[in-house]
Order: C-alpha cells, then structure tokens, then sequence
C-alpha cells in the first residue's frame, strides 16, 4: 500500500530515513504546553514502539526540502459503546477504530516558512485520506484520538471534524478503554463516513 503524499508532502516510516534521527532529536513543538509529551514521543519512544509493532509513526517530510514537517502515529482499536445492564452483566457494542495517538508539527520548519494552519493540511491531506485507504482492507468504523484538554487544543481537533460523545456516554467509555497515560484526556471521533466527506 502505497503511504500518503500531496502535492508538497509526502510521508515515511519511522527510520526508513537517515534524516530521522537527526531530526527526531531536534523536533520542537509549538505549543509546549500542549504538546511537550509529542515531542517525548518522537524523541524517545517512537522507533521502539515501531519496530515493536505497537504503533505505526511516519514522519513528514517537504518533497523538495526533504524538511521534517511533523509526525503522527496511528494504531489499530476497538471502542466499546452503549453499555448496558441486565440481571448484573454488562455488555456493549464494540466498533472498530484507528486511533490517531500522536500528532505534531515541527516547531522549526513552521517558523522557517511562517507557515500557520499546517497542522489541518496534514490532516486533510495526509492522515484522513490515509485511514480511508486503510479502509479497503480492513473494517473502520471511526477514527478517534484522546485530546489533552485544552480548549484550544480540543476546538483545533473539533474544526478537524472531531467530535466528543454525550456526556454520560464519554464517561462510561473512559472508565472502559482510557489508556493510563491518557488520564486527563478527551475521547473525541469522527466516522469514517465523516473523515470521507
């Protein structure tokens, strides 16, 4: 399958570059606030959890600079929805996801090309028409993250087309499936039918 790519981007896996490590120890976020654990993640954490097939990272680069633009990770899901109660069991329904676990642009290159929006061409551009290819091998349902929350954060993920579930509903999911280093996060997902549209 081939990776994504636009008209000035493409995408690779973690390591196939011998750019990467260069750059994975200078990749700065923009928000330090928001995302000072990305930047650990790509730092630290990224070629292990890659080669350890526990997450999928592909870095961004500029066709013609070669320039790291950002990164994101995905990785395979299931969510569970609908809880119900009856005679002291519980069932739900599960669905099928991709999570967009990790997602940051390079504080560098933005500032470079005075670039603002970057984060929603990777999106659009990249991420979303990747997870629809991914679709015609494999059920997906939804493709999902868990947002730090940060209003601004959570509304720059909402102009993505993300959205969080009613209230009882997010609470529910968080005690089922909430990884523990996620703990303060937001649920929020859109529908491949969404990400299609």
């Amino acid at each position: 399958m081939k990776l994504p790519e636009s008209d000035i981007l493409k995408c690779e896996h973690i390591g196939d570059s011998p750019k990467d490590m260069d750059d994975m120890d200078t990749f700065e976020v923009h928000h330090r606030e928001t995302g000072k654990g990305f930047e650990l993640y790509f730092k630290r954490y990224a070629l292990q959890d890659e080669y350890n097939d526990l997450m999928r990272t592909y870095v961004v680069r500029h066709k013609v600079t070669d320039e790291c633009v950002g990164y994101f990770s995905l990785k395979a899901g299931l969510i569970a929805i609908n809880e119900k109660k009856e005679s002291g069991n519980i069932s739900f329904d599960t669905l099928p996801g991709v999570e967009l676990a990790n997602f940051a642009i390079n504080k560098t290159f933005a500032e470079k090309y005075n670039s603002h929006g970057l984060g929603k061409v990777l999106f659009l551009d990249l991420i979303a028409p990747f997870v629809t290819q991914l679709s015609e091998y494999l059920g997906i349902y939804m493709l999902y993250l868990f947002a730090l929350p940060y209003k601004k954060l959570m509304s720059t993920y909402e102009s993505y087309g993300f959205k969080r579930l009613p209230s009882l509903a997010e609470q529910e999911l968080h005690k089922r499936i909430k990884p523990a280093y996620d703990q303060s996060c937001i649920f929020m997902y859109q529908t491949l039918r969404d990400l299609e549209n």
